[in-house]
């Protein structure tokens, strides 16, 4: 095997992972929104998520240049999904340390 399929393996994997993080956040997230009565942002994740795991699957087809860029660039949306949840849900916490 080539270092380079071995790459694409690796990103594959790490996209996976995650994923698995983007899970963990909206389980919390969801439990956080329903004591605190915020709306039900935390489907952004579940949203990131499939972006993230469609992106694992691209980047592990052995093509060229275009499936590669296409796999970052849901990565990208996976991961901006997931951020923007998590500020609606633990923004809170920034500005609590901040605040005087």
């Amino acid at each position: 095997m080539s270092l380079f399929f071995d790459l694409l393996l690796t990103d594959s994997v790490m996209f996976i992972l995650f994923a698995f993080v983007l899970y963990f956040l909206s389980v919390l997230s969801k439990r956080l929104g329903e004591v605190m009565g915020v709306k039900k942002y935390y489907y952004l994740y579940y949203a990131g998520m499939f972006f993230i795991l469609l992106s694992s699957i691209i980047m592990a087809l052995p093509s060229g240049y275009f499936p590669r860029l296409t796999g970052n660039a849901f990565f990208a949306t996976g991961l901006t999904l997931g951020i923007i949840a998590s500020l609606k849900y633990w923004g809170w916490l920034i500005r609590e340390l901040f605040k005087e």
